[in-house]
């Protein structure tokens, strides 16, 4: 997937939340993965970032972001995320640089407005081609997030 700010792990074999905040620091930044893997955890510690039924949207803002993106974790099996979640089989992950430009911050904001339809989140967990898949965040971004 070309889009700017978009990065798709389709069929992900990752088996807890802990791998899950692995994958997410290493792509913020890998020299800066423990930091960001505790305010990961920090954030969590906060409140459920449940959006739907399977699905979670962890976000992270940090000067030590490298750049900002979208990651799309579909994973091949759930994971127990915790008690007040339940099961995950997709993530959603929001990691903000701070400071960032404005129009990426809107683009961003924009995007997730579409998060909002259940409808579109149950099509993505159900999808079981990485092709289409993918293509479906790309028509329902509209091109918000597309260099």
């Amino acid at each position: 997937m070309n889009d700017k700010l978009i990065r798709v792990f389709f069929d992900s074999s990752l088996t807890s939340k802990a791998e899950m905040f692995e994958l997410i620091a290493e792509q913020a930044n890998p020299e800066k993965k423990a930091e960001l893997y505790k305010l990961l955890q920090k954030r969590e510690a906060v409140g459920s970032t449940l959006i739907a039924e399977k699905v979670i949207l962890p976000h992270l803002e940090s000067e030590e972001v490298l750049e900002s993106q979208i990651l799309f974790i579909k994973l091949r099996q759930e994971i127990d995320w915790d008690e007040q979640t339940g099961p995950v089989q997709l993530a959603i992950v929001i990691i903000l640089k701070k400071n960032e430009e404005q129009a990426i911050k809107v683009a961003i904001s924009q995007f997730t407005r579409t998060l909002a339809d259940e409808e579109y989140l149950a099509r993505l967990l159900l999808e079981k081609e990485a092709g289409q898949f993918e293509q479906m965040i790309r028509r329902n971004n509209g091109g918000m997030l597309s260099e």
